[in-house]
């Protein structure tokens, strides 16, 4: 699955959310120009530090899902539009619980 820099700029809002923090921080992965070339990596970081609030097949589900789907390894016409939303809305459920 092809990701847009627009596309990119938005997984790099959605992270920096997560940690209250700049461009480029962590080593230089929060950035939409890596997330543009390893979009997954947007999620991983997102998620790690919400892993306990969430319910065990939470995250898991949808780890699972959109790694095998933005690898290109399944055909279920999933969109980067879709990966970023159900992002959004998961980062946004577990940072208010």
């Amino acid at each position: 699955m092809r990701i847009e820099h627009g596309d990119a700029i938005v997984l790099e809002g959605i992270v920096r959310g997560v940690f209250s923090c700049q461009r480029g921080e962590m080593g230089g992965y929060i950035d939409a120009d890596h997330f543009e070339s390893e979009p997954f990596d947007a999620a991983l970081i997102a998620l790690s530090p919400l892993w306990k609030k969430a319910d065990f097949h939470e995250i898991e589900d949808f780890l699972w899902k959109w790694e095998h789907a933005l690898r290109k390894e399944d055909e279920d016409n999933l969109t980067a539009k879709e990966y970023i939303n159900e992002l959004d809305s998961l980062v946004n459920n577990l940072l208010n619980r």
